[in-house]
């Protein structure tokens, strides 16, 4: 029996290593799964989003439309006296709700004819183009009237 003790290296010839190629599976199946559960909430959270839009057009439509120039026109605007305002502790009465400043005698303001809202001209106006309610109370100022006739 010669040389047996000197040749042996703990592995035969022809076999690898199975730890290491173990660790490496390992880590390539965990890469996989973590790939594959990423591509799957990408998914989930894409058709999620996509289904709170609305599909109808004519929904759509009628989110994003406001009055017109010539609507606009029919509401009042005038410039701002104190007389305008009854109850001087109604704080509500006093400042514009969008810019949240206080009015001048000097200012101009628009009067919304159905519910009675004060507001700077310059403020409502870019708002009643783009949404048709009342920032405050969100009804419409529209008359029934004025919305017939533009239909």
């Amino acid at each position: 029996m010669s040389g047996t003790g000197d040749s042996y290296s703990g592995t035969e010839p022809g076999k690898t290593d199975t730890g290491i190629s173990y660790v490496l599976g390992l880590a390539f199946a965990i890469i996989i799964l973590l790939i594959t559960l990423s591509y799957a909430s990408y998914k989930c959270n894409r058709s999620r989003r996509s289904s709170l839009v609305p599909q109808d057009n004519q929904q759509l439509r009628t989110i994003g439309t406001g009055v017109n120039n010539r609507v606009l026109a029919t509401i009042p605007a005038f410039v701002f006296s104190d007389d305008m305002v009854p109850n001087k502790s109604d704080t509500n009465a006093s400042c514009c709700s969008i810019c949240l400043v206080d009015y001048k005698a000097a200012d101009v303001v628009r009067l919304l004819p159905e519910c009675g809202h004060l507001f700077h001209r310059q403020c409502i106006d870019p708002w009643l183009k783009v949404r048709p309610t009342c920032p405050v109370c969100r009804s419409s100022p529209l008359s029934v009237k004025v919305a017939i006739q533009e239909s």
